[in-house]
């Protein structure tokens, strides 16, 4: 008999406690389906546009020869950094010097000459003719004495500007033709890369925008750059535009940055900052045209709810109209439910709104 009474009050206590587990769930004894939820929330869907290419100076020029001859000093090597005026290198020069000093004998005897034949004109003692030709040989004598004043200035080449020599092609001692490359220099306080963009990204971006750069060499320092040109055709072969980034000669710690080293540029493209937008996955369609997605309302349970769509980027879609901050919908197989159903969030999509849009 008293085995009978322990056995009927664990039986009492059980379904005590099933009913009461009943209640916890839902009035009628529903039990929630467990769901991925995501709350809403403004995010950045602006498409970040990404490229990398080499850092150049933005001018570099080739110094070439004006002389044929030989070079007898070469004043600077790679690396060097020269400021305007001084001397690159000079070349043996004493053959056009003593032609010089001819052609200098020879304006002396012309002006000489044209000095008499002007006097001799002005008492009408020889033709005009004659007096024409003393002033062409006058002036012709000048022209020489100029022309070899000019290829003597050439036998000392002169830095125009702040410059740093990239390349050295010739040594002291070596004969040279004219239009030989001799150096090859840049500005290096002036630096850029030029990186190729296409086209339905080229479109967004303007001169001055900022953008920002990372060097290879300093991992872990960003530096702030500037698009200074967009050049107006595509490249014939990769049909990509180039971009000319303007970059900083040193980063922030002081760091030097040098022609050659590698650049990552980021930048916005169609900037779309403080967006509404929900996982694409979480989007269902009736028809075409008509998209809707599954709210959790105030009761945990589904119910349907119409939207209006924008741009799609990375797996997120622009919500226009429908929904609003704060909101929680179904955020991954929707599909698989159906409306009025009760439901329990057990696991929230992340809002990866800080790694960008991508492209």
């Amino acid at each position: 008999m008293k085995q009978i009474k322990t056995l009927f009050f664990l039986t009492f206590i059980l379904i005590a406690a099933g009913c009461e587990s009943s209640d916890e769930s839902s009035p009628s004894g529903e039990q929630p389906m467990a769901v991925a939820g995501y709350e809403l929330e403004p995010m950045d869907l602006s498409r970040i546009v990404r490229a990398s290419a080499t850092v150049e100076a933005e001018n570099v020029i080739t110094v070439a020869s004006h002389l044929e001859g030989l070079i007898t000093s070469l004043h600077v090597r790679e690396g060097d950094r020269v400021q305007s005026g001084d001397t690159l290198l000079t070349f043996d020069t004493q053959e056009l010097r003593a032609e010089l000093s001819r052609a200098q004998a020879q304006l002396e005897l012309a002006e000489a000459a044209f000095s008499r034949a002007e006097q001799l004109f002005d008492r009408n003692t020889i033709s005009r003719a004659d007096f024409e030709e003393s002033r062409a040989n006058l002036q012709s004598a000048e022209s020489e004495v100029n022309l070899l004043e000019t290829r003597l200035s050439f036998g000392t080449m002169r830095a125009g500007q702040t410059l740093t020599v990239l390349n050295r092609y010739v040594e002291e001692g070596d004969a040279v033709s004219i239009n030989e490359p001799l150096l090859r220099v840049a500005n290096t306080d002036r630096l850029v890369a030029r990186i190729g963009i296409p086209e339905r990204d080229f479109v967004y971006l303007n001169q001055g925008q900022p953008v920002e750069v990372q060097i290879d060499a300093y991992p872990g320092e960003t530096i702030d750059g500037t698009i200074q040109r967009l050049y107006p055709s595509s490249n014939e072969n990769s049909r990509l535009f180039t971009v000319e980034v303007r970059i900083p000669a040193a980063t922030e710690s002081g760091k030097t940055i040098r022609p050659g080293f590698l650049a990552r540029i980021m930048t916005y493209a169609d900037r779309r900052p403080e967006v509404l937008a929900i996982p694409s996955e979480s989007l269902l369609a009736s028809e075409e045209n008509d998209r809707f997605v599954y709210i959790i309302n105030e009761e945990n349970r589904i119910e349907r709810r119409d939207v209006a769509t924008g741009i799609e980027r990375r797996n997120w879609t622009e919500i226009l109209d429908g929904l609003q901050a704060g909101d929680v919908i179904i955020g991954a197989n929707p599909a698989t439910l159906r409306e009025n159903l009760l439901v329990n969030v057990s696991r929230w999509i992340e809002n990866d709104s800080s790694e960008g849009a991508g492209r």
